[in-house]
């Protein structure tokens, strides 16, 4: 039996995240809205907003990551929501989103970007580096 080493963060997330500040475009029960995210990650994106989505909301997402021209598009749900917190300045309110589908093309742009943020080599310079 093989065993998937993975790499759990201070609050036991999965997925590594880049703390980032970009604008996400959301369309949840029929409307649009924006707003921007404090992070990204592999498996999600938190969404800082004073208007919160409820647990479990489906939600559709569009971003650009800086280093990349291409729009991601991204289907997800919501799975947990922040409040506001009395003297708590350092927690914003928002909501965890787990992406529940993206285009395989398309996950490997945010993956490749996610780790050229935490320094790893990208799938395009390990096929050079065995090529060379």
């Amino acid at each position: 039996m093989v065993q998937k080493k993975v790499s759990a963060t201070k609050d036991n997330r999965q997925t590594v995240r880049v703390p980032i500040q970009l604008l996400v475009d959301y369309k949840a029960d029929g409307h649009y809205l924006f707003d921007f995210c404090r992070d990204l990650g592999t498996g999600g994106v938190f969404i800082e907003t004073d208007s919160p989505l409820n647990l479990g909301s489906p939600i559709e997402l569009t971003f650009t990551i800086p280093d990349s021209k291409e729009t991601l598009k991204a289907k997800g749900k919501v799975l947990w929501v922040q409040g506001k917190v009395e003297h708590r300045p350092d927690l914003h309110q928002g909501m965890g989103v787990q992406f529940s589908e993206f285009s395989g093309e398309q996950r490997q742009i945010l993956e490749d970007f996610v780790r050229r943020h935490n320094g790893e080599k990208t799938t395009g310079e390990l096929g050079r580096q065995h090529s060379a």
